[in-house]
C-alpha cells in the first residue's frame, strides 16, 4: 500500500512539476522532494513501478522528447536543443536513451512523422 502511494505521488511530480526536465535530477533529491526515504523511493521503482531511477526519469524524457519532436511549433528546433529541452545533458545520451526507448533515433522519429503527412 505504502509502494502503491509512493508510485503515485512519482507520478505526479513528474507530470505536474516535470521533475524530469532536471538533468543533474538524482533519487535523492526525488525523495527528498516527496519527503520520503530515498531506500523507499528505491524500493518502490524497483517493486512497484519495475524500473530504476534512470529508466523511469529517462522514459518521461524520451515522451517530452517526442512530443517536443512532433510539435509543429517546434519544427525548427535542432535536434540537440529537443534533447536538452526534455533534460538530457548531453547529445549521445540523448541518443542512446531515446533509441533505447523507441528503436529510433531523434533525426529518424522526427523524419517519420513528416512521411506520412506529405504522401
Amino acid at each position: 500500500e505504502r509502494i502503491d502511494e509512493i508510485a503515485r505521488k512519482i507520478i505526479v511530480l513528474m507530470e505536474s512539476e516535470k521533475l524530469f526536465q532536471e538533468p543533474e535530477l538524482t533519487l535523492q533529491q526525488l525523495a527528498a522532494k516527496l519527503e520520503v526515504p530515498t531506500y523507499q523511493v528505491s524500493l518502490t521503482l524497483n517493486e512497484g513501478m519495475k524500473k530504476n531511477f534512470y529508466d523511469l526519469v529517462n522514459g518521461y524524457r524520451v515522451e517530452e522528447a517526442k512530443r517536443l519532436l512532433t510539435d509543429e511549433k517546434n519544427k525548427n528546433y535542432t535536434i540537440l536543443s529537443v534533447g536538452f529541452e526534455a533534460g538530457f545533458n548531453s547529445k549521445t545520451t540523448f541518443n542512446t536513451v531515446f533509441k533505447k526507448f523507441t528503436q529510433l533515433t531523434p533525426t529518424e522519429f522526427r523524419n517519420n512523422q513528416k512521411a506520412p503527412a506529405s504522401a
